[in-house]
C-alpha cells in the first residue's frame, strides 16, 4: 500500500510517460525537456539496468558500410536509403557534441573487409556513384575509399580487400547511458527502474499505465521506446527481434590499430577497445534461431565469432583468451526503416532502429520530441 506522500509525489499526473530507459527513451526526454523545461517527465524501465541493446552492443555509432548502403537503396531507393544515411551522420555528430569526451567518442572512422572478390568488385563498382550520393550529407567527394594498408598493418588474415569511411565512430555505450542519466535527473526527469509496464489504457483525458507491481501512472502522453520488447504492449507493430552475441578478450599486447571494421555485409563487427578485441555477430548463421528476444548465447554463434577471431582478426595471438560473452536483442523489420512518430496525441512510439540505434536515437527522438510538444 502507498501513503498518501508517494502518491503525491511520484504518482503524480506526468505530462509525458516514456516507457523504457534505453538510448531513444533517454535521447527522447532530453529534448523534451530541452525544448520545454517545465514539462513534467517520467521514463518507467523494466530492469535494474536498461536492458535491450542499448548497453549490451558493441559501441559503435555506424553510419553504414559500402555493401550495407548498397543493400539498403536496392531495399527502399536511394531517396529513402539517403534520408536514413544523414540521420544516422546527423545522430552521431550529436553524440560528439553533446557528450563526446565523457562518453569516449572516437571518429576513428570504420572499414568494411572484404574476403569474396566479387562482391568487392561489385562493391568497388558502385562506389563513384555512392560517393556523389553521399557528398550532400558528409561534405566530402572520397567518403568511401579504398584502404592498401590496413590488412597488412593491423595483421589481419584472410582479408584482401578494405574499404574506409572517415564519419563512422566507437563509444562507450554504457558511459553514453549513465552521463545521459545523470543529465536527466539534473534536468528533474523520474526515472523509474524495475517497474515492467504490462499494458495501458487511453481513458478521457489521460494516459494510465499498469505496471507489474501493481503501481499506476497517468500521464497526458505515452510513448514507448521498448524497440525489440515492444509487441509486449504493442502486438500489431511491425518489427521482429533480433539478438546480437559479442565477446571481448583479454588485454592483448602490441594491439597496434584502431578504428570499426565490419565484414560479411555488417554481420560480423569487431574493434579495438584498450587493446581488447570486441567482437560481435554472426546472427545471419542461424536466423530463426537469433530472431529472439530472449538473452543467451548459443554454441555456433560462439564457436563461429572464435574461429574467425583466431583466424582472421588476431592470428598471431591465438593464446589470448575470451574475458566476457554476452548478447543484446535489437529489433529489425523487412524494410529496415525505423519507426518513431506519434500514433495519435495520446501515444507515441521510437522503436524499430534495425541495428543503427546508436547513430539514429539522437535524431530520430528530437524530432518525435517536437512532435509530441506540438499536440500537448
Amino acid at each position: 500500500m502507498l501513503s498518501f506522500w508517494e502518491k503525491d509525489v511520484f504518482l503524480k499526473k506526468y505530462d509525458v510517460i516514456i516507457i523504457g530507459a534505453g538510448f531513444s527513451g533517454l535521447w527522447l526526454a532530453y529534448f523534451l525537456k530541452k525544448y520545454q523545461p517545465k514539462i513534467e517527465i517520467a521514463i518507467l524501465e523494466a530492469g535494474t539496468l536498461p536492458t535491450g541493446a542499448s548497453t549490451k552492443n558493441a559501441g559503435f555509432s555506424c553510419f553504414g558500410s559500402p555493401s550495407e548502403l548498397l543493400e539498403n537503396i536496392e531495399v527502399m531507393g536511394i531517396d529513402h536509403a539517403m534520408f536514413w544515411s544523414e540521420k544516422r551522420y546527423k545522430g552521431i555528430n550529436m553524440i560528439r557534441q553533446c557528450f563526446g569526451s565523457e562518453v569516449e567518442f572516437d571518429d576513428c572512422g570504420g572499414t568494411e573487409l572484404f574476403d569474396d572478390k566479387i562482391l568487392f568488385e561489385e562493391t568497388k563498382e558502385q562506389l563513384s556513384t555512392l560517393n556523389h550520393s553521399i557528398k550532400s550529407i558528409v561534405g566530402n567527394d572520397n567518403h568511401f575509399f579504398l584502404d592498401e594498408h590496413i590488412i597488412q598493418n593491423a595483421g589481419f588474415s584472410g582479408f584482401q580487400y578494405a574499404i574506409k569511411n572517415s564519419v563512422e565512430g566507437s563509444i562507450h555505450s554504457g558511459k553514453l547511458i549513465n552521463i545521459m542519466t545523470e543529465t536527466l535527473h539534473a534536468m528533474k526527469v523520474r526515472i523509474f527502474n524495475g517497474v515492467k509496464v504490462q499494458r495501458f489504457d487511453n481513458e478521457l483525458d489521460s494516459m494510465k499505465v499498469y505496471a507489474e507491481n501493481g503501481l499506476i501512472f497517468e500521464a497526458r502522453h505515452l510513448s514507448i521506446t521498448t524497440n525489440a520488447f515492444t509487441k509486449q504492449l504493442l502486438p500489431e507493430v511491425d518489427l521482429y527481434p533480433g539478438r546480437g552475441q559479442v565477446l571481448i578478450t583479454e588485454p592483448i599486447e602490441g594491439l597496434n590499430w584502431r578504428g570499426t571494421f565490419h565484414f560479411d555485409k555488417g554481420y560480423y563487427y569487431f574493434r579495438n577497445y584498450r587493446n581488447r578485441i570486441l567482437f560481435g555477430g554472426g546472427r545471419n548463421l542461424d536466423f530463426k534461431t537469433e530472431n529472439t528476444d530472449e538473452f543467451a548465447l548459443t554454441e555456433l554463434v560462439q564457436n563461429k565469432l572464435e574461429q574467425l577471431l583466431y583466424e582472421n582478426i588476431i592470428p598471431e595471438h591465438k593464446n589470448i583468451r575470451i574475458d566476457q560473452r554476452w548478447s543484446g536483442i535489437m529489433a529489425f523489420d523487412e524494410t529496415k526503416t525505423p519507426l518513431s512518430k506519434c500514433l495519435n496525441n495520446r501515444l507515441s512510439l521510437s522503436v524499430r532502429m534495425n541495428g543503427m540505434g546508436v547513430a539514429l536515437a539522437p535524431t530520430l527522438s528530437e524530432s518525435l520530441a517536437n512532435e509530441i510538444l506540438t499536440i500537448l
